[in-house]
């Protein structure tokens, strides 16, 4: 019966995610159903952790019975809604650029290479499963940080708090606990929590499982997004599997626990949605953008700083011409003061100090962080373009980088892309260069997991640049088109 259950919190997220995901389209774009499941899981993860809090708020036990009837109110909503949408969808007119977009119109070698490679990613990832159910709770961080807070709230049936190691040492009640990453989000361990308390009992193996689900989210989500953009089912399918046969990548997936896998989720499908959304205006994908961005800081502190860099590319979509360049100058001079005045600090109520140096950024919970140059390029380009971690993804990464400059003056929202790309790059460069997280490189350890948070968004990005959009297609309802196109035609991409 544990094992049903369990089986039915795993499922039922994802099920209902995905069917209010494909309510939000009358008719079935390309890729529309793995678009659904993919971000539909994540959604509804996102939804579960949510549920598991507001029943900490109000003071249950941790329990998977009122959470459960909320997914199953959802899922049968949601699929009442997506089905009436898609039943009431009316004829779409379609301009195909090629026929070979439909699946049906692809000569016969294409569509069995297509099944072979599929079979090829479901047997890698039919092993990555086995990992996750065969081997016990292995990496140092899920000991650490991660797998604590819900064995506790597992065995004990209830929402114990985690403090500083101060108020643990002077509580004398016994009933608080302490780790050294007290303050690090509860996201992943609820989703850890989550099938443990339908299984009954805490069980390493159980509360792993949602890895898996996350490893078939961003292939899922990938994929669809790949088929929406215009990609045939051919070259979609052989862009996600170069993504999910990542050697690093994969290592998160067999080695359940890291938090690293699930921020790599949720921010590259956010970036993913936003790049659709800069060059369709489709406000679904604006949607699906927002909701997966503001949740990067529910996932690990970083992802508060992750955040931040859609606010370049959102600014030069909303502004151009004297106001960018308004905006550009009172930074330059905002910029110029800082450093002559030494910098700023202040404190902020009820988290700390903030400081803002030349040569030291402390932020609250994030951490302090010296500033300066510490440039040791042999260990990141070693990573990169020596070992083994990346086959040789970083390649044809730099190949994209050159291919992609001449497209930059035709069409503005590549240019917002080139920006997005350029400020993760610098924000990385930054990170690695200026701070203390240099060491990270030189000892081989953070630099790649760090860099993964990235890398699906960057993959997406270069098949973006190989990949022209589809170019016609015809709108269920006229949407306003994204500001950050130049024409005035925008819209969906439909199936037919």
């Amino acid at each position: 019966m544990e094992g049903w259950l369990t089986g039915l919190a795993l499922m039922l997220p994802g099920l209902a995610g995905a069917l209010w995901v494909r309510a939000g389209w009358r008719a079935a774009p390309p890729g529309m159903w793995p678009l659904a499941l993919g971000y539909g899981y994540m959604l509804g993860m996102l939804a579960v952790s949510l549920l598991l809090r507001l029943q900490s708020a109000l003071g249950f036990a941790p329990s998977s019975n009122a959470p459960l009837l909320v997914l199953a109110f959802l899922t049968l909503a949601g699929g009442g809604l997506a089905w009436r949408r898609s039943r009431g969808g009316g004829s779409v007119a379609m301009d195909v650029r090629d026929p070979n977009d439909r699946w049906f119109g692809q000569p016969i070698w294409r569509q069995v290479l297509f099944f072979v490679l599929l079979a090829w990613l479901g047997w890698r990832l039919t092993g990555l499963v086995q990992e996750i159910w065969w081997r016990p709770l292995f990496p140092w961080d899920a000991w650490t940080t991660w797998t604590v807070r819900p064995k506790v709230w597992s065995e004990l049936r209830q929402w114990t708090p985690f403090v500083d190691p101060q108020r643990w040492v002077n509580d004398a009640t016994g009933a608080l606990y302490t780790i050294e990453a007290w303050n690090y989000p509860d996201t992943v361990p609820l989703l850890a929590l989550w099938p443990t308390l339908t299984f009954g009992a805490w069980n390493e193996t159980v509360a792993n499982l949602p890895w898996s689900g996350a490893a078939l989210a961003l292939g899922f989500g990938f994929y669809g997004q790949a088929r929406w953009w215009g990609a045939t089912p051919l070259i979609a399918l052989v862009s996600t599997g170069m993504l999910l046969s990542l050697p690093i990548l994969d290592t998160h997936i067999a080695l359940a626990g890291y938090a690293d896998l699930w921020m790599t989720v949720v921010f590259s499908l956010a970036v993913i949605a936003f790049f659709q959304w800069l060059w369709s205006g489709d406000r679904r994908q604006g949607v699906l953008a927002v909701l997966l961005a503001v949740a990067c800081p529910l996932i690990k502190l970083e992802g508060a700083v992750w955040l931040l860099l859609f606010l370049p590319a959102l600014l030069l979509v909303g502004l151009r011409g004297w106001p960018l360049r308004l905006l550009a100058a009172s930074v330059a001079v905002l910029g110029i003061g800082w450093w002559a005045v030494g910098g700023v600090a202040f404190g902020v109520p009820g988290l700390g100090e903030l400081q803002l140096r030349p040569r030291l950024i402390q932020i609250p919970y994030l951490g302090r962080f010296n500033l300066g140059y510490r440039g040791t390029w042999e260990p990141v380009l070693k990573n990169f373009f020596v070992l083994g971690s990346w086959h040789l993804f970083w390649y044809l990464m730099l190949a994209a980088v050159v291919a992609a400059v001449p497209g930059l003056r035709a069409e503005r929202w590549r240019r917002i892309m080139a920006v997005f790309i350029g400020s993760c790059l610098l924000a990385l460069f930054v990170l690695f260069f200026f701070t203390d997280a240099q060491y990270w490189a030189e000892e081989y350890t953070s630099i790649n997991r760090v860099f993964l948070e990235f890398v699906p968004a960057f993959m997406f990005w270069v098949m973006t640049v190989f990949v022209p959009p589809r170019p016609a297609r015809e709108k269920e309802r006229p949407i306003k088109p994204s500001p950050a196109l130049d024409r005035s035609s925008g819209g969906e991409h439909l199936s037919v």
